[in-house]
């Protein structure tokens, strides 16, 4: 039991390790610094290169009171919250695909390569995910540089894990190339950018038709909720581009996460 709260603290805050890496990303390309990948991290007010200490996820951010070390001055809340974020997501990845199982009777860890190869694939794909959901969310465009890298290692996770079947992500990609491509070509980019629409091809190949319509609904449904909370409360009005990105991501891990459960609670309320 203890060994595997442990472990569990320890896939967390790897999490919240990649959100910190995802949150320096995002700012680099935003602001099209060198040495996006290899660059070390600097202060976000006065571009000093900040101290090992200052780089440690969640609790950097904790002991400096969210303010910069010498200027006292605030430091943005969505890097701890982007942190919290990934963390949380890659510790949902591992009870999905839980490849260190302990036995309590032997007290010694079991290694399963079955569901190691899983774990990564589909950490890697959320730490795309969540670095589109913040870009966009922020900058309403997502770059290249994630989304053709994203697209090439979705085809690679579905060859080499097998999951879903190759025929299941073609007709996924044709739904999406369909459904979305035709927005686009329609409202010549206004309904859904070319962002969107490349997104969109990479999740049908990850998910496969069914759990790509799963999150396609997923998206939509979250969207229109947001939507009408932002009428509602006047933050938003009605000539407003609110990104779908951020929406799409959503319904990718609603249909990771849950998609095939909502899938039988729906041919379950069928009834011929």
């Amino acid at each position: 039991m203890i060994e595997s709260i442990f472990f569990s603290l320890l896939i967390f805050f790897f999490g919240a390790s990649l959100g910190s890496f995802i949150s320096v990303l995002n700012y680099r390309i935003k602001n099209n610094k060198k040495g996006i990948l290899l660059g070390y991290s600097v202060s976000e007010h006065t571009g000093r290169r900040l101290k090992t200490w200052e780089l440690i996820p969640i609790i950097s951010y904790t002991i400096l009171g969210g303010k910069d070390r010498v200027t006292k001055k605030r430091i943005s809340p969505h890097y701890i919250f982007l942190e919290i974020i990934t963390g949380l997501v890659v510790l949902c990845v591992f009870l999905k695909f839980p490849f260190l199982n302990v036995i309590p009777i032997l007290s010694e860890p079991v290694f399963m390569w079955n569901m190691f190869l899983p774990f990564c694939f589909y950490t890697i794909y959320s730490i795309f995910l969540i670095a589109v959901f913040f870009y966009d969310l922020q900058n309403k465009e997502i770059p290249d540089l994630y989304l053709w890298p994203f697209f090439i290692i979705a085809v690679a996770g579905t060859f080499i894990l097998g999951t879903p079947t190759i025929i299941d992500a073609f007709v996924g990609l044709v739904i999406a190339a369909g459904f979305f491509g035709s927005q686009h070509f329609l409202s010549k980019g206004k309904w859904l950018g070319d962002g969107d629409l490349y997104l969109s091809l990479s999740l049908a190949v990850i998910l496969g038709w069914k759990l790509f319509i799963v999150a396609v609904i997923a998206a939509y449904f979250s969207g229109a909720i947001i939507s009408i909370i932002l009428l509602t409360t006047k933050s938003s009005k009605l000539k407003s581009a609110i990104p779908f990105g951020p929406f799409l991501v959503i319904g990718a891990f609603a249909a990771i996460f849950f998609g095939n459960e909502i899938i039988s609670w729906y041919l379950s309320t069928i009834t011929f």
